[in-house]
């Protein structure tokens, strides 16, 4: 279930993000994601790492 809102705000944020840059209120995202790319990889890592298994079927040794 706590997947299912990391999803769900990641998907608000960029939804947010993308809404401000029509507006002009942030510069051009080809800039910032030149920047920022490395951090998204980091968040998935660290997401999928910290991931409960949903039963214990499903753990990994």
């Amino acid at each position: 279930m706590r997947h299912k809102y990391f999803s769900a705000l990641l998907l608000v944020a960029l939804g947010l993000l993308f809404l401000a840059h029509n507006f002009g209120f942030l510069p051009s995202f080809g800039q910032m994601w030149a920047l920022w790319w490395p951090l998204v990889l980091i968040i998935v890592g660290v997401n999928l790492l910290f991931r409960r298994p949903k039963n214990k079927d499903d753990k990994d040794e």
